[in-house]
């Protein structure tokens, strides 16, 4: 067996309002589209990728699929690498919260504890994530798989692999993924090897 490498990449900058976009399914700008196609193409340049999985989130999906097509790698959509479902604030513009402002602010200090009304609790979130991952980790049929995801999802991995609390706030407070940057992983082949977080968040 070979080392592998999985590359976490954030999807582009969305055409939208600053808001918290989960499950609303909002397409890429026109410059979220260039970064993401420059940076895909960066990652697999330095390291031919040979599996793509991404989220099923328009976002994410749509350049996936045009990637995949025009470099003739496997695709394979995962439904449980989407971003967390925020409820009644999934999608709202942040100027257009009104009184909920207030309870966004206190889910941000403590996430784990104040789940966005109707939306998905952060430990449901980090569950579902997980399990994707260590699915993912236990295909070693390839030696570079490329996951296009999202921040939240990015960051549970981190914390997960690190065994670091993912319910600390600062893990999304604090810890900056950005737009079209790229979270690299590589995994030794000798038995037993623990994942190594080789960079976080380039760009």
């Amino acid at each position: 067996m070979s080392d592998r490498k999985i590359t976490l990449v954030r999807h582009g900058k969305v055409n939208g309002k600053a808001a918290l976009y989960g499950h609303t399914d909002i397409e890429l700008s026109e410059q979220g589209k260039l970064d993401l196609r420059n940076t895909m193409e960066h990652v697999h340049q330095d390291s031919a990728i040979d599996r793509i999985l991404s989220s099923p989130l328009t976002r994410c999906a749509a350049l996936a699929t045009e990637f995949s097509l025009q470099h003739q790698i496997p695709l394979h959509i995962e439904p449980e690498l989407m971003e967390m479902h925020f409820g009644k604030w999934d999608g709202i513009a942040f100027d257009e919260l009104g009184d909920e402002w207030v309870n966004l602010e206190n889910f941000w200090q403590t996430p784990h504890s104040a789940q966005p009304p109707g939306g998905e609790s952060l430990n449901d979130f980090a569950q579902r994530v997980i399990t994707a991952w260590e699915l993912l980790l236990s295909n070693d049929g390839y030696q570079h798989q490329l996951v296009l995801c999202h921040g939240g999802v990015i960051r549970i991995i981190i914390a997960h692999i690190l065994q670091l609390d993912w319910r600390n706030p600062a893990l999304f407070r604090q810890l900056q993924i950005d737009y079209a940057s790229h979270t690299r992983i590589d995994i030794s082949s000798f038995p037993n090897a623990l994942p190594l977080v080789r960079w976080i968040g380039a760009r």
